[in-house]
C-alpha cells in the first residue's frame, strides 16, 4: 500500500495571472473539460472513458451552477465579481492500486470500493449540501475521484470562497483578527494540515494508507516498509472492528426483532381477547334488543286488539242509539230531545 492523496484547489471563470508571469492559471472551464474528458482537454489520457457520476449532479451542471451564481455575485462594494475571482473548489482523491489490478482482482476491487465509499462519506461530512458532484475516473493508471464544491450566495449576493475552502477561511479569520501576512499564511497551512489529518483519521487509516509518503518523511527504505506494514495492520484492525460492529448490529437487530415479535404476539392476544369480549357483548346486546323489539311488537298487537274491541263496542252503542232514536220518533218524542 501507499500514502494518501487528496488535493483541493479553487478556480475562477477566468484563470488568474500567475505570480511574476504573464500566463494564467487554469480556469474552471479547463477543469470541467478535463473532468468530462473533452477531446481537447485529455491529451494525457491514452484511451479516454466517460467519467462515472457516483454522487450528485453531472460536472456540466455543477460548473454551470457555479457560473450562474458567479454572474449574480458582487464584491464588497457592490460591483460585479471579477472574472478571475475564485468561485468554485475542485478536489481530487487518488487510490494507489492500478486500475488493471482492481478490475481483475475481487479483493482489490473490494478494497477500492471501501475507500471510495469512505471518501464520499468524508466529503459529505466536510461540505454537506455544498458538495455538488463526485465523479470516478478509471481511464488512467490509478483510479481517482474528482469532486466539486460550490459556495452559495449570501443575502448580500456575496460569493465567499472561504465558506468552502478551510485554508482561505483560516487566513481570512486571521487577517480580520489583525494577523500579519506571515501569520495568515501559517493559519492557511495549519487549516490544510487539519483537513489532511481529518481525511487520514476518517478514511486513509481504515484503508491501509499512511498519512505521508517516505520522501516527505525522509524515511529509509526499511523504515518506509515498516510504516507500510503498520498501516496495513491498522487497516486490518479497522476492518476487524467494522466486522465486529456489523455483527453487534446484527445481533442487536435480531434481539430487537425477537422482542418486537413477542410484543406483537402479546398484543395480538390482547386484541383477540378484546375482540372476543366485544363480540360477546355485541351478541348479548343484539339478543336484548331482539327481546325488547319482540316485547314492543306484542304490546303493539295487544293495543291494536284493545283498540279494535273498543271500536266494536262504540259501533254497537251507536247502532243501539240509532234504534232508540227510531223508536222515539215513532212515538213522537224525538222532537223534545236535544242531542
Amino acid at each position: 500500500m501507499s500514502y494518501q492523496f487528496n488535493h483541493v484547489e479553487t478556480f475562477g471563470r477566468k484563470g488568474a495571472h500567475k505570480r511574476k508571469s504573464s500566463s494564467r492559471k487554469r480556469s474552471m472551464a479547463d477543469i470541467r473539460d478535463e473532468m468530462i474528458r473533452a477531446p481537447h482537454a485529455c491529451a494525457h489520457v491514452d484511451t479516454p472513458r466517460e467519467p462515472e457520476v457516483i454522487f450528485g449532479m453531472h460536472p456540466r451542471q455543477a460548473f454551470a451552477l457555479a457560473t450562474e451564481r458567479a454572474d449574480l455575485a458582487v464584491d464588497k462594494i457592490g460591483r460585479k465579481l471579477r472574472s478571475d475571482a475564485p468561485v468554485i473548489m475542485v478536489g481530487v482523491a487518488s487510490w494507489p492500486v492500478l486500475v488493471a489490478d482492481i478490475e481483475t482482482d475481487p479483493a482489490k476491487q473490494a478494497e477500492y470500493t471501501l475507500w471510495r465509499s469512505a471518501t464520499i462519506e468524508w466529503l459529505q461530512e466536510q461540505w454537506g449540501g455544498k458538495l455538488e458532484c463526485v465523479v470516478q475516473h478509471l481511464d488512467e493508471p490509478r483510479p481517482h475521484l474528482h469532486y466539486v464544491v460550490v459556495p452559495r450566495l449570501n443575502s448580500s449576493r456575496r460569493l465567499r470562497i472561504e465558506s468552502v475552502h478551510p485554508g482561505v477561511r483560516a487566513a481570512a479569520e486571521c487577517k480580520n483578527a489583525g494577523g500579519s501576512p506571515r501569520q495568515q499564511k501559517d493559519a492557511y497551512v495549519d487549516a490544510m494540515i487539519d483537513l489532511q489529518d481529518s481525511y487520514y483519521a476518517r478514511v486513509a487509516v481504515r484503508c491501509g494508507l499512511t498519512r505521508l509518503g517516505p520522501r516527505r518523511q525522509r524515511l529509509t527504505r526499511e523504515e518506509w516498509v515498516q510504516q507500510q506494514r503498520q498501516a496495513t495492520a491498522l487497516a486490518e484492525a479497522h476492518a476487524k472492528l467494522e466486522r465486529y460492529k456489523t455483527k453487534v448490529k446484527e445481533r442487536a437487530t435480531e434481539f430487537v426483532n425477537q422482542r418486537l415479535a413477542a410484543a406483537n404476539a402479546q398484543a395480538e392476544k390482547k386484541v383477540d381477547a378484546v375482540e372476543q369480549q366485544s363480540f360477546q357483548r355485541i351478541e348479548m346486546l343484539k339478543q336484548k334488543a331482539q327481546e325488547y323489539i319482540a316485547a314492543l311488537r306484542q304490546k303493539t298487537t295487544d293495543l291494536e286488539g284493545q283498540l279494535s274491541a273498543k271500536e266494536a263496542i262504540i259501533a254497537a252503542q251507536a247502532q243501539q242509539l240509532q234504534l232508540l232514536m227510531v223508536v222515539l220518533e215513532e212515538h213522537g218524542i224525538n222532537r223534545k230531545i236535544t242531542l
